[in-house]
């Protein structure tokens, strides 16, 4: 199984301070082609939220969330065995979508390791553009069924109808799961998910944040989750849309014979709903991930 440091990754790590001209230029570079960031000297929250500012036009506050926007994914014992709350807890994780359930899910994942647990706590990645290479080589029915626009059910009651494999104008993709209570599927994409998840496994990168670590992963293209853990492992997440424009989903060289429905792009230049964000800050974008994983 692929580690941290793999040819599907950039070795390139970025501190947030040097976030500025040419250097956040070849950051964002590095996310449009692994689909995955690393940055390092992390000191806390104030460098989580500089990276964050640098990097991101707008800020989620999710339902989780402090009043700064980002969210602390510890065990808080009280959320175990809690449809929706499993990260808030110390158990493994299969690897997911963020906020899947959503119509138009964040962009942009951060994941910041404030504090390494004493065992486990493994992050886990999986690359879409990979998994879609695969089942285009050895299962393109899976392709077929899993991409029909009601392939899948994410969410309770307020949730969301959504292809798992969602063709995308100009040869692009984008992919959406969650595996899970609170995800269904039709029949005949249940029938295609075992080699799905196949692909998902062969496909599994481990990485160990150690404190001051983080990643900034495209959530419309890669996948995460984690290992169980022991202690008291605490990461900062913060989920938001790019501050320079990144084009729809993966590329991919295929293609169905009847595409997805149309995607719209909602993000225009990275900010929600066609709206400029101030230049010095992140803005705040009230819309809730109910009922979401949080890792």
């Amino acid at each position: 199984m692929p580690s941290y440091d793999t040819a599907a990754t950039s070795g390139e790590e970025f501190t947030a301070s040097a976030l500025v001209g040419a250097t956040r230029e070849r950051a964002e570079s590095v996310l449009r082609e692994h689909g995955l960031l690393r940055l390092a000297g992390l000191g806390g929250r104030d460098d989580v939220l500089l990276a964050v500012g640098r990097l991101m036009s707008s800020l989620w506050r999710h339902r989780d969330a402090d009043p700064d926007g980002l969210t602390a994914i510890r065990d808080t014992g009280r959320h175990a065995g809690r449809p929706g709350f499993a990260g808030l807890g110390r158990g493994a994780l299969a690897v997911h979508t963020e906020c899947a359930q959503h119509p138009d899910p964040p962009r942009l994942l951060l994941l910041a390791c404030t504090r390494a647990g004493d065992t486990g706590g493994e992050s886990l990645l999986v690359d879409g553009q990979a998994v879609l290479a695969e089942l285009a080589a050895h299962h393109p029915a899976a392709i077929e069924a899993l991409s029909a626009e009601q392939a899948a059910y994410f969410g309770g009651s307020g949730g969301h109808f959504a292809p798992v494999l969602q063709q995308l104008p100009a040869g692009r993709w984008r992919l959406r799961l969650r595996r899970d209570d609170l995800a269904r599927f039709s029949p005949d994409a249940e029938a295609h998910l075992p080699p799905l998840c196949q692909a998902i496994d062969r496909n599994l990168l481990r990485l160990h944040l150690a404190p001051g670590q983080g990643v900034v992963l495209d959530n419309h293209r890669m996948l995460h989750g984690r290992t169980g853990f022991s202690g008291e492992r605490l990461i900062l997440r913060a989920l938001g849309e790019p501050r320079s424009a990144l084009s729809p989903g993966f590329p991919s060289r295929w293609s169905t014979a009847c595409p997805t429905a149309p995607y719209t792009e909602s993000h225009a230049a990275g900010t929600p709903h066609g709206q400029q964000a101030p230049a010095a800050q992140s803005t705040v974008d009230e819309r809730h991930c109910r009922l979401t994983v949080s890792w």
